[in-house]
């Protein structure tokens, strides 16, 4: 298991443009800019027990190769979460719950695993850049800008996010490197993950 430690803040769709010509994209030591297409599509039962125990299981179809998330209970504060992950490698988009065997919940030990099915979608580019953070706090990052839309039967709602992930060093740092992208667009934090997003959207209520 990883503990997922990220800062997520939403940007207008339009100022997507103007925060990738930030000087500090542009002038701090930082991997090249990769962009591509992520689709996920989230399982749960029928009763949505998975929703209820704060779980979220997932498949990710990345560039043909296809990631099967667990991510557990976490918290947030003010855009900032913890919680933890587990992923393995697919080699189809077929949901494996044999692997789920050992960190499965003890809260969901009676759900029926073959009960499981797809029960809403996303799809977003995503631009991401590794970057080394020098100021008061240290760290290495992703941040990444993810642009798209989450679907629910007929329901749709537009993702457009700001994420920045701790890879190593003080988590501290994610507040510095939000401050300063800051002094460029406005960025609200939000503790509402993609997939709670995704289960109210479902639920027919007003996800943010």
């Amino acid at each position: 298991m990883s503990k997922e430690t990220e800062l997520k803040l939403l940007i207008a769709p339009e100022a997507h443009s103007q925060l990738l010509s930030d000087s500090l994209l542009n002038g701090t030591p930082c991997a090249d800019q990769r962009t591509f297409q992520l689709q996920n599509t989230y399982f749960d039962t029928s009763d949505q027990r998975l929703h209820q125990a704060r779980v979220a299981l997932r498949i990710r179809e990345k560039q043909g190769r296809f990631i099967q998330t667990l991510k557990t209970r976490g918290q947030s504060r003010n855009g900032l979460s913890q919680r933890g992950e587990w992923e393995w490698p697919l080699e189809t988009g077929q949901l494996d719950t044999a692997v789920l065997n050992g960190v499965w919940p003890d809260s969901l030990s009676d759900v029926d695993q073959s009960a499981l099915k797809p029960v809403f979608t996303t799809d977003f580019q995503r631009t991401a850049f590794t970057l080394n953070w020098a100021g008061e706090h240290r760290a290495c990052v992703e941040l990444a800008l993810d642009l798209g839309e989450i679907r629910a039967g007929r329901q749709r709602e537009v993702i457009s996010e700001v994420e920045i992930e701790l890879i190593s060093g003080a988590k501290d740092a994610l507040h510095e490197i939000a401050e300063q992208l800051r002094l460029s667009v406005s960025l609200t934090p939000c503790d509402v993950s993609k997939a709670e997003r995704g289960y109210k959207l479902l639920n027919h209520q007003a996800a943010v």
